[in-house]
């Protein structure tokens, strides 16, 4: 994917040159950066100045071979913030509006409706008017109707924004279930980095239309250009895992990471070997130089010193423990205890620590 595009903006010119290949690149960066105008640009809302945008081979906008695709014709499924429903139309014929102009009927990208229904799980609002459906609900269903337009691209522009942090975390395997399943390409606009870590394999990050830095979400997220500009309680490891067992009478459960790594957990029901996300705050891991004895944290995972990153008064240290766990300190944290790369460490975290997303 080829994203190049000059844009002028009320108070700066959106000036972006990337490229890029991922299932989900994630557009970060705080409000006003210029994160909606660049995916209103991609879907051919906005007039570029100069440029080019191809996907998939496909030249959309060019600006040296007067190249101007109309959005209709950019085969793109776009979710705004406000998912801008039908009023008038219940959630079935808003599902099916996109499919409509396209085939006129049910089917569309080889997804039928009733598989996308279910993957969604929205069968249940099929025939009632999205006045009577919640804010989580509306953006499931402005999702189906992005699919069934079969698009060649999905451009999400924070679908997840207006909700609470409990329909956030509702919404998000929805997300993941979409990414893994349709194979569809998506470009995701956050500005929050737990959206970034838990969903996408890149990361573009943006501040007054430029571009800041770009790449695997947990490197460019922990990097000293640019955790200074972030909120340090949003930043979060982010690890997939499965569920591996669960003591209601001791308050916790177990999980198993990619590489093997065992982590407990607050306790939760659920099946053995359901799948999950764990999310643990680079702030709430502790560093010890020596095997910590008689205290209270289930988690003391051993681990080597990778990378520690000065920003500030703040240090940030990669540990590589199987998996690469991010850890924050004061900088003269690390030099009481003499961190160096290469160094053994433990990490201490509390069960109560390790949040399930």
């Amino acid at each position: 994917m080829l994203l190049r595009c000059r844009l002028p903006l009320a108070r700066f010119a959106l000036d972006i040159d990337v490229s890029f290949q991922s299932r989900v690149t994630a557009v970060f960066g705080p409000s006003g950066a210029g994160k909606t105008s660049l995916l209103e640009a991609i879907a051919g809302l906005r007039k570029i100045a100069q440029g080019e945008i191809e996907i998939g081979g496909r030249v959309l906008f060019s600006s040296s071979r007067k190249i101007d695709r109309s959005p209709r014709d950019r085969a793109i499924g776009y979710v705004p913030q406000e998912t801008a429903l039908f009023p008038h139309l219940s959630v079935r014929k808003n599902i099916l509006f996109g499919a409509a102009r396209k085939t006129g009927g049910d089917n569309a990208a080889g997804f039928p409706l009733d598989h996308v229904v279910e993957l969604l799980e929205i069968g249940h609002l099929l025939d009632r008017s999205v006045a009577q459906i919640s804010g989580g609900e509306s953006q499931r269903v402005a999702l189906a109707r992005a699919l069934l337009s079969r698009p060649k691209l999905l451009l999400l522009d924070e679908p997840l924004a207006s909700l609470d942090i409990g329909l956030k975390e509702r919404i998000i395997p929805y997300l993941r279930r979409v990414r893994d399943e349709f194979g569809i390409p998506m470009i995701y606009v956050t500005h929050n980095p737990v959206e970034v870590l838990s969903l996408a394999d890149w990361v573009i990050m943006i501040r007054e239309g430029r571009l800041v830095a770009q790449g695997i979400p947990r490197e460019v997220l922990m990097s000293g250009m640019v955790v200074s500009h972030l909120d340090k309680d949003q930043l979060e490891n982010v690890f997939d895992a499965v569920l591996t067992g669960s003591d209601i009478e001791g308050g916790r459960s177990s999980v198993r990471l990619e590489s093997g790594q065992e982590l407990f957990i607050p306790y939760m029901p659920g099946a053995v070997n359901r799948p999950l996300q764990v999310g643990i705050r680079a702030d709430d891991i502790l560093i010890a130089t020596k095997e910590p004895e008689g205290i209270s944290a289930g988690n003391v995972i051993r681990g080597i010193v990778r990378n520690i990153e000065r920003a500030g008064g703040q240090a940030i240290l990669r540990v590589e423990a199987g998996e690469a766990f991010y850890v924050r300190l004061t900088y003269s944290a690390t030099k009481r205890l003499r961190l160096v790369a290469g160094g053994a460490v433990f990490l201490i975290i509390k069960t109560r620590s390790c949040i399930v997303l």
